[in-house]
């Protein structure tokens, strides 16, 4: 592959991501819904370290560096956690 073609494939794989973090977060929109329902908060603190230790195991076990991954799954669970607050009328996000 030439330097142009990475860069186009890379180019295609950083817009499936973007693609995946509007789907997560759409998620996380249902996911306030169904915490309201339910009289839950929007932060669970245990998933919140269940979800990252996921991601860290699947690093591993694919030869990605794992606190690299860690940094991005922390991140992750923040937004959705804020969007959680804000459609639950915690913050100000829609």
């Amino acid at each position: 592959m030439t330097i142009d073609e990475i860069r186009e494939e890379i180019a295609t794989v950083d817009t499936e991501i973007v693609d995946l973090i509007k789907k997560r977060q759409s998620l996380a929109g249902l996911m306030a819904h169904e915490k309201v329902r339910a009289g839950r908060p929007p932060v669970d603190p245990a998933q919140r370290e269940q979800v990252i230790a996921r991601a860290v195991d699947r690093a591993v076990e694919a030869g990605v560096d794992p606190a690299g991954v860690r940094e991005i799954f922390l991140r992750l669970v923040q937004m959705s956690e804020d969007k959680q607050r804000g459609c639950m009328g915690d913050g100000n996000l829609p």
